[in-house]
């Protein structure tokens, strides 16, 4: 029986992110790796909650999950979206069928060990015929002998970097399944060459693997369009959070700025930033979007976990999961834009790193564009339609 339960990792992992909060801003000025706090994330127990009791973990909620990833992205985005790999492919565990590959993977996680994705590839430097999409590549599982081996190169191998294992997306007969091998396995290279304008830390960059031997019980299919719709949902409900920890930081910043602020503009109405209605209006307006983000991935939390009870359909998931998206995509940026409205021009200071959070916001939001969401949304909403699996696959 695991010692762990949901309180006592909610409490670790409140006392990691009060950590991260506070060395946030010289993290980012300074360029400093998270990598202590990322370990201190994962041994707090953040990817353990999910996993099931007999496995090592907690079998939290993913409510008691939405309420965590808040609080860790208000201190630090980064440390959300590094985990948010680890955390989507321990639900695709929860979902896959009874096997010693499934245990063995899950137990690692339960004990505290971090998975990596490595799914999408780079668009091509030059134009290449046909159409390309984020799982196309040159990744392949093979067979020499009884040996499963995995060669090829993926990017935007989030948190790999930090990771013990890395579930890798492949190609097979029947569709894709994911090949899970070990980190620190010779041929594997992680190479931080992430270069967005954003999350600098999360060490989106490139994975090589070369001839790197694969367990057979460690291939899992990726061939139920049910779990591949849920998985969608859920990763997306990760950045969804992310979002709305962005929000909320957003608006603390702003008040503690305005708290201390000495100096008006000569057109305001009041001496006194303090008691300036349209400044206070402005940082009302930043922390009710913040609000208003947080209640968004709370509802999705909750019917994520009626899902799970059998009370609700998958369709409401994917749905809801779309929806959320669009507008905490929009909530952020405004929040994240406004701050500086209200905040005076001293806030663009470099040395405050104030503009990370609508730069960490912006990046998140492009991930996944909310404007496919909201056509899913429309879709189904005139012609009861859903997106197919990403993972579907014809030769």
């Amino acid at each position: 029986m695991s010692e762990r339960s949901v309180r006592t990792i909610r409490e670790h992992v409140i006392a990691v992110a009060a950590e991260a909060r506070a060395e946030a801003t010289d993290r980012e000025r300074r360029n400093i790796s998270p990598e202590p706090l990322v370990r201190s994330l994962i041994e707090a127990g953040i990817g353990a909650l999910r996993v099931p009791i007999e496995f090592g973990g907690a079998d939290g909620s993913v409510t008691d999950l939405a309420e965590l990833l808040v609080e860790v992205a208000a201190a630090d985005s980064n440390l959300t979206q590094i985990v948010r790999g680890h955390l989507g492919f321990v639900e695709f565990l929860r979902l896959q069928a009874p096997g010693e590959g499934r245990e063995e993977l899950l137990s690692a996680a339960g004990r505290g060990e971090l998975f990596g994705p490595a799914a999408s590839v780079k668009a091509p430097a030059q134009p290449t015929p046909g159409a390309t999409s984020l799982v196309d590549g040159d990744t392949r599982l093979t067979t020499s002998g009884q040996a499963l081996r995995v060669s090829g190169t993926k990017y935007y191998t989030t948190g790999s970097l930090y990771a013990d294992w890395i579930n890798v997306l492949v190609p097979v007969e029947q569709g894709y399944a994911e090949a899970v091998v070990r980190a620190d396995d010779p041929g594997v290279t992680v190479t931080d060459d992430w270069n967005g304008f954003g999350q600098r830390h999360t060490a989106s960059g490139t994975t090589v693997f070369d001839n790197v031997p694969v367990s057979p019980g460690h291939v899992f299919a990726r061939t139920d369009a049910d779990v591949d719709a849920y998985l969608n949902a859920f990763y997306q409900f990760v950045h969804s959070a992310t979002q709305a920890g962005i929000a909320r930081r957003a608006g603390e910043d702003l008040a503690e700025i305005v708290r201390h602020r000495t100096r008006t503009y000569p057109l305001a109405p009041s001496p006194q930033p303090q008691n300036d209605p349209q400044v206070l209006a402005t940082v009302g307006e930043v922390i009710a979007r913040g609000y208003t983000a947080r209640a968004n991935v709370a509802a999705l939390a909750a019917t994520i976990d009626r899902y799970a009870a059998g009370a609700t359909n998958l369709t409401d998931i994917v749905i809801e999961s779309a929806t959320v998206q669009v507008i905490n995509s929009r909530l952020v940026g405004e929040a994240t834009w406004l701050l500086f409205d209200a905040a005076s021009a001293s806030a663009v200071d470099a040395d405050l790193a104030l503009d990370r959070h609508w730069r960490n916001a912006r990046t998140i939001s492009s991930h996944n564009p909310s404007i496919y969401k909201a056509r899913i949304i429309g879709d189904h909403a005139v012609n009861q339609k859903l997106p197919r699996s990403p993972f579907s696959r014809t030769e």
